[in-house]
């Protein structure tokens, strides 16, 4: 299985950066996306990699930020075939960011779900695509309480209502030493979502997890919304994982990074725009 980081918020090697995600897939002979960035910019470091996004056969949306789909009308004009998985709750919703008197959309861009209906496949809750690959909604109770915190919104039917990232997916790919599993931004709870995760899939090892944290406060990557005792707390409980590796970056936070690598160690591994891994 190999991974290549499309685009991310650092860079190296002459790639491009944004605050966004997109990740290749090369599983089992086929090529997948997850996510597609804040902007067509992936594209741009996909071309300098040597990659065809023709190729791709399916993508799988995260969550309905408009960081991780900004980029999809793009791939619908390099690609005519591959379907995009989304959890169907992200669909309908429209996703918001409210501080004070400010209201702020950070959804889908409209048109991406306006002219491409016949592109998009929706998953009802957990769903297996056969060949190893599964997607897993969130089980977690109460994750509102998270949105709360982090002051994200969602209106439906009219109606403005707390965040409880229903619209959010992990996206599992088995191997034969472990699972490997992808959650962009993690909203619901890095620690949840391995626990969802060995709920599922009891007699399996988590061997990787790509994606960031959600960690970086409301004033950028050099904050953090969380105290240092809870972020330590959470990498102490991902170190019981028995040789599980960890690839974070994006909403992480640089505060946050340096606070669990403290505990970490090497199992933490910073992601960026152009970073090639070999599982």
């Amino acid at each position: 299985m190999e991974v290549k980081v499309l685009v991310e918020d650092t860079a190296k090697n002459g790639m491009a950066c944004e605050h966004g995600l997109s990740i290749w897939i090369t599983y089992k002979g086929n090529h997948y996306l997850v996510d597609t960035g804040a902007t067509d910019l992936y594209t741009e470091n996909a071309r300098k990699m040597g990659l065809n996004l023709a190729e791709v056969e399916g993508v799988f949306l995260s969550h309905a930020h408009y960081d991780h789909s900004g980029g999809f009308l793009p791939f619908f004009k390099a690609n005519e075939k591959a379907g995009v998985y989304l959890q169907k709750s992200a669909g309908y919703c429209r996703c918001y960011k409210i501080v004070g008197d400010m209201k702020k959309y950070i959804g889908i861009p409209s048109e991406v779900l306006e002219n491409y209906e016949n592109r998009m496949i929706y998953v009802d809750g957990y769903r297996s695509l056969g060949n190893g690959i599964h997607i897993l909604p969130h089980t977690t109770k109460e994750l509102s309480l998270r949105g709360k915190r982090a002051h994200m919104y969602v209106e439906k039917n009219g109606q403005i209502h707390i965040d409880d990232f229903s619209h959010e997916q992990t996206i599992v790919f088995e191997e034969e030493d472990g699972l490997v599993l992808f959650n962009s931004c993690s909203h619901g709870g890095v620690e949840n979502i391995v626990k969802e995760v060995n709920q599922k899939f009891p007699d399996k090892k988590i061997k990787a997890f790509f994606g960031g944290f959600h960690m970086m406060g409301p004033d950028g990557v050099c904050t953090c919304q969380f105290e240092k005792e809870e972020v330590q707390k959470v990498a102490e409980e991902l170190n019981r994982l028995e040789g599980t590796v960890f690839y974070s970056g994006h909403c992480t936070g640089q505060i946050a990074f340096e606070w669990l690598r403290e505990i970490m160690g090497d199992r933490m591994t910073a992601l960026y725009s152009g970073m090639e891994i070999q599982l």
